[in-house]
């Protein structure tokens, strides 16, 4: 006998199955034959069309195998399509990839194992993939995935990890409803981000911080505790003595040690008056409830406050006393002293010194405090900058009041003017040997530090930044600021994040997320899923990225905290926007937007005005991106933010520039400029001198050009500014034709060498310039693409602005 053939051959490998076929087959045999035919004269053409190859029948499972991931991942698509609507034939889909031995036209192999073990985590009417699929086809924008987990495999060698895809309106796998186990994980899954990190960072590590169980089940019970606000029983002129020193007293016993309080955001948006004890403690997650009244009377504070908790239904502590106009500083140090004891909460903090003995300073600061922490515009900033400034010029070493005032000039954006204000309170902090004060100061400089200069394409001094927060770190392990330390963990590994050091990134995060842990602070918890998410951005794995996200959503919508849910939603859009994904993009930002207008969140709510207004950028429609970018200006002028403001204007010139309407281009490059050389932002001044330069180009004022984008590019050069490098030297070597003056066309090889993306603004000047015809090509064929998945009233518009419309009258000379 010849012996048989074998073949040994890399294929995509699927299985199929068809739900609940053995329960109708037990009640009617006739009709799951009829529905086997059904399925084999169906999905066969189907198979046939996408290259694959029909290797058997496994009663009512199918084997197939495809020559690529991709042939076989549209093929389950096509498949499930086809099937959605034909009674009974619900399929489930499998499919890894793998090495496959062909023998007498069957395959056998592992991998083919592995294939039929994927099949069952499938949805009905959906399509599990394998690890290995998935990063076959993640550099496909057209697909979407979700991690499902790794599945429990007996005798297999090999990781798996198993997929579900999720775009082409396939169901997404309910785990619930899966009969196949899966491995137990960490209940975030760091795994499944790390793969070959896990080695470079160590084993040990991971295994110190409880990787494995970072439940901490086992552990002595962290006290939880909500303090209410101060019941103002006095005038309603006095009301701000009864807020400042709630949110002192929460402020110092938060950073006191290993105590875990609510914050004031979360009490607040409570009608926590309306609640008992009982109730705000399962809508706080806290054990413990602090509440209590102040009243002034004259130059007298009457007070009284108890401690209650909530799973013995007992006061454990309660006091009712007066203290005189002089001793207001330490009423908050007091109370926070008590409550420590009670819960016996150990601190290295001297937490019941006053901050100040000048009573007076000390009232402006409240006032400062409450009047900011409620403002509505930039008025009331300004009139909290002015009561903060009066507490400083009556007691200069009261620090608390110089690090608040800093960070309102943050806030809105004056880094300058925030630097000066935090490093005076760190020279005087070190003199007082105030170590709270330095760690503030420290952590605010870093702060300052990681947004100054802060634009869509460059982030500040990341260095420098790394460096104060890590001083900043040390002193808080010093007091044992527990709080304070999470959160610097969280801020120096997105900083990592940020410059695309994964190792360190996740090992900050990771610390800051087995703190957040050990405090059950689902605030932080959610922040640093949020940080790994960003991580897996950074890599370019949006898939998992989305998967944390997600996580980060699910923790925050269990506490409430809609500012988080916000922000994960808004990172979501940004990753569907990269992807190209522009309808969903716009969908999870304004579901973004919806959320900070519910909580009259102006700074975020212009963030994500502008996002939409980028996003309608990409999708060609420049009027509504228009409305978006003046949207976004108008918020930012309200509270003051002049790097956003300089931001919004760039933008709104950049659209009025594409659009052909000069004049306003010219005016709003103009206001950015002007906001950028007050700030001494130079990153801003180099994109606003560009603007003005492209805009002289356009209407033919070549010296004037020339005059700016020279500038434009000196300054570029002097900061390392590379990213529109090669925009504003095109346009100024075009300058220099129209002026008969030489330039170096070496030069531009170069840069377009170092470019990743041109697109057709640049590619058709980049055409004039070097008289090179696939420019002017790929840059027609750009605009037609844009153009063909534009509504016919919407593409007319786009193709008759000036750069469309000169691509398209250029190319037709060629035709």
């Amino acid at each position: 006998m010849p012996s048989s053939r074998i073949e040994r051959k890399l294929a995509a490998i699927m299985f199929t199955d068809i739900a609940g076929y053995t329960a109708l087959s037990a009640k009617d045999s006739t009709k799951t034959s009829e529905l086997l035919t059904t399925q084999r004269d169906t999905l066969k053409p189907i198979v046939q069309k996408h290259g694959g190859s029909w290797m058997k029948e496994i009663g009512d499972g199918l084997l197939l195998t495809f020559d690529s991931a991709t042939s076989a991942v549209e093929c389950s698509i096509a498949i499930q399509e086809a099937t959605k609507d034909i009674e009974d034939l619900n399929l489930r889909i499998g499919i890894h990839e793998g090495e496959v031995i062909k023998q007498d036209g069957d395959v056998i192999g592992d991998d083919v194992n592995v294939a039929s073990r994927i099949e069952p985590f499938s949805a009905v009417g959906g399509v599990a993939i394998s690890h290995k699929i998935q990063q076959a086809i993640s550099s496909n924008q057209e697909f979407e995935t979700k991690y499902i987990g790794k599945p429990k495999l007996k005798g297999v060698a090999q990781k798996v990890e198993v997929y579900c895809i999720t775009s082409h309106g396939l169901p997404e796998t309910d785990v619930s409803k899966v009969s196949a186990k899966l491995e137990e994980e960490s209940n975030f899954n760091i795994f499944a981000i790390t793969g070959g990190i896990l080695t470079a960072i160590g084993i040990a590590f991971w295994i110190a911080v409880g990787v494995f169980d970072v439940s901490f089940g086992g552990k002595k019970e962290v006290p939880s505790i909500a303090i209410l606000p101060l019941d103002n029983k006095g005038d309603e002129e006095d009301e701000f003595y009864a807020y400042g020193i709630s949110s002192e007293l929460i402020s110092d016993v938060t950073s006191a040690g290993l105590i875990r309080v609510a914050s004031q955001k979360d009490i607040e948006k409570l009608d926590y008056t309306a609640l008992n004890n009982e109730e705000l403690s399962e809508k706080l997650f806290v054990r413990y409830i602090a509440q209590g009244t102040l009243w002034k009377i004259d130059s007298l504070f009457q007070l009284s406050m108890e401690l209650y908790d909530t799973k013995t239904s007992k006061v454990l502590w309660s006091e009712s006393w007066q203290k005189s106009w002089n001793k207001l500083s330490s009423i908050k140090g007091n109370l926070a002293d008590n409550i420590l004891k009670t819960l016996k909460v150990s601190t290295k903090q001297d937490i019941a010194k006053e901050s100040t003995s000048n009573t007076e300073a000390y009232k402006y600061f409240l006032e400062a405090k409450y009047i900011y922490e409620k403002r509505e515009d930039m008025k009331d900033t300004e009139i909290a900058r002015g009561l903060l400034q009066k507490a400083i010029d009556l007691d200069d070493n009261l620090i608390k009041a110089k690090t608040s005032l800093g960070w309102t000039y943050y806030e809105t954006g004056d880094y300058d003017k925030a630097m000066d204000i935090y490093e005076n309170s760190l020279k005087q902090a070190k003199v007082l040997g105030n170590k709270k004060g330095i760690a503030s100061s420290l952590g605010g400089i870093g702060i300052v530090y990681l947004y100054k200069g802060d634009n869509s394409v460059y982030k500040g001094d990341s260095d420098k930044s790394l460096e104060y927060l890590t001083k900043s770190l040390k002193i808080l392990e010093e007091l044992e600021d527990q709080s304070g330390i999470g959160q610097t963990f969280g801020y120096i590994g997105s900083i990592y994040a940020g410059k695309g050091d994964v190792d360190k990134a996740l090992d900050y995060l990771i610390r800051s997320l087995k703190i957040s842990e050990e405090l059950n602070n689902k605030h932080e918890i959610g922040f640093s899923l949020n940080g790994i998410g960003n991580v897996c951005w950074e890599k370019g794995d949006y898939d998992k990225a989305l998967d944390f996200y997600d996580k980060s959503i699910k923790i925050k919508e269990e506490i409430g905290n809609k500012d988080g849910i916000s922000k994960s939603l808004h990172n979501i859009g940004g990753i569907h926007h990269k992807k190209g994904n522009y309808d969903k993009a716009l969908d999870y930002h304004i579901q973004s937007l919806e959320i900070e207008e519910e909580l009259g969140d102006k700074y975020s709510m212009g963030a994500s005005l502008k996002h939409i207004g980028k996003i309608w950028v990409d999708k060609g429609d420049y009027d509504k991106s228009l409305g978006y970018f003046i949207r976004s200006l108008k918020l930012f002028e309200e509270i003051g933010h002049k790097v956003r403001m300089g931001m919004s204007n760039n933008y709104i010139g950049d659209i009025c520039q594409i659009k052909g309407d000069y004049d306003k281009a010219l005016d709003y490059y103009t206001r950015s400029l002007k906001i950028a050389d007050e700030l001494g932002d130079k990153y801003s001044i180099g994109h606003s001198l560009m603007g003005i330069g492209l805009v002289y180009a356009d209407i033919g004022d070549h010296d004037k050009a020339e005059e700016h984008l020279e500038k434009s590019l000196a300054i570029q050069k002097e900061i390392g500014f590379k990213v529109i490098e090669l925009v504003t030297t095109t346009h100024l070597y075009l300058a220099y034709e129209n002026l008969e003056k030489t330039y170096d066309i070496v030069e531009i090889h170069k840069l377009i060498t170092d470019e990743e993306e041109i697109n057709n603004y640049l590619n058709y000047p980049l055409y004039q310039l070097l008289d090179d015809k696939s420019y002017l090509e790929t840059a027609y064929k750009q605009i037609q693409e844009k153009a063909d998945v534009m509504d016919e009233e919407l593409a007319k518009k786009f193709l008759s602005y000036p750069i469309p419309k000169a691509i398209v009258e250029e190319w037709k000379k060629f035709k």
